[in-house]
C-alpha cells in the first residue's frame, strides 16, 4: 500500500472535495466513512474505489479482508496517519477507514417504460438523516428505486450516505428529478402514485394492496406540493391518537412501505446470533 503522510497530497486533496456538492457532481463520486459502508461499497460491486486507512485500520481483520475481496476491482488503498485521517473523517470516533466511491450509474430514462414493483418518490427532503434514512427504509421494504426531486438534499452527501449504512448503494437512487419528469413515468410505468396527506385521504389500513406503485413523500413541514399530489389516484393517511402530531416523514415512511410491502422470509442476522421476520404489516420478531 502506498503512504501518504501530507494533508496536501492530491489524492487527500481530492477526497476533501468529495464533501462538497459541486464537486461530488463534477467528480461523479462521494465520500464514505467507516468500516461497515465501505463493506457495503464490495458487496455491491463497486469499482475503482480509492480507499484511506490508518495503520492501526490496516491491522484490522475485517479491512484485511476487504483489501483481499477488493483485488479484482480495481481498488487502491493507501495509508495515512492519525492526523490526516481526523481531517478527512466527519464522525467524532472514527474506525481509521474512508473511502472516495464513484457513483452508481442511474438513467431516469430507465423507469419511462412499464414498471413492477414498489418505488419511492421524495419531494424536497431538507434533512441529510432523513434522506439517508428514507434510503435504507426503502431498501429494506423491498423497493426497487428511489426518486429524489428536485429540490432534495444530496442523496450522496456525507451524512445521508452514513444514515442510509451503505443503502445507498444497495437501491438505485436517481437525484434531481424534474417535477415535469414524474407524469412521463407515472403514464409510461402503468402504476399508480401513492401520497401521504392529511386532506382527501384515507386511512392506509383501508387501502391497497399496492404490490405496483410509487409512494411519494413530502417535505418534512410542507409535505408533498401540489403539483406532485396532483399526481397522486390515492392519497392515505396514518391515524394518531388525539391530540399527538402527526409522524415525521422517516416513521411515516417505515409505516407504509412496510405495510404494502411483499412478505419476506425469515432471514438471520448478520452477526448470526439470530435471525428477524418481518411481515406485511411490519411487525418485528426478533
Amino acid at each position: 500500500m502506498e503512504q501518504i503522510e501530507s494533508i496536501r497530497n492530491p489524492k487527500i486533496r481530492h477526497i476533501v472535495r468529495l464533501k462538497q456538492k459541486k464537486y461530488r457532481d463534477q467528480y461523479n463520486a462521494f465520500f464514505m466513512e467507516g468500516i461497515r459502508s465501505t463493506e457495503e461499497a464490495v458487496l455491491c460491486g463497486c469499482r475503482s474505489v480509492l480507499c484511506f486507512v490508518t495503520a492501526e485500520a490496516a491491522d484490522n481483520q475485517r479491512v484485511q479482508n476487504l483489501m483481499l475481496r477488493s483485488r479484482s476491482m480495481e481498488w487502491r488503498f493507501f495509508v495515512v496517519p492519525e492526523p490526516v485521517m481526523k481531517e478527512l473523517g466527519d464522525t467524532e470516533h472514527g474506525q481509521g477507514i474512508c473511502a472516495a466511491v464513484p457513483k452508481p450509474s442511474r438513467d431516469i430514462e430507465s423507469l419511462r417504460q412499464p414498471l413492477p414493483g414498489q418505488y419511492v418518490v421524495l419531494d424536497r427532503i431538507q434533512d441529510p438523516g432523513n434522506m439517508g434514512t428514507l434510503i435504507r427504509t426503502a431498501a429494506a421494504a423491498g423497493c426497487r428505486g428511489v426518486l429524489a426531486v428536485r429540490g432534495c438534499t444530496d442523496p450522496f452527501g456525507e451524512k445521508a450516505v452514513r444514515s442510509s449504512m451503505g443503502a445507498v448503494l444497495r437501491i438505485p437512487v436517481y437525484e434531481n428529478v424534474e417535477e415535469s419528469c414524474l407524469e412521463v413515468i407515472r403514464d409510461a410505468s402503468g402504476i399508480p402514485f401513492i401520497g401521504t396527506a392529511l386532506s382527501g385521504a384515507v386511512s392506509y389500513r383501508k387501502t391497497g394492496p399496492f404490490p405496483h406503485g410509487f409512494f411519494v413523500f413530502g417535505n418534512e413541514g410542507g409535505g408533498i406540493s401540489d403539483r406532485i399530489l396532483s399526481l397522486c389516484s390515492r392519497r392515505v393517511f396514518i391515524p394518531v391518537a388525539a391530540g399527538v402530531e402527526s409522524l415525521n416523514v422517516t416513521a411515516a415512511a417505515a409505516v407504509i412501505l412496510f405495510h404494502y410491502a411483499a412478505d419476506f422470509e425469515e432471514w438471520p442476522a448478520e452477526n448470526g446470533s439470530g435471525s428477524v421476520s418481518i411481515g406485511r404489516n411490519g411487525d418485528s420478531r426478533a
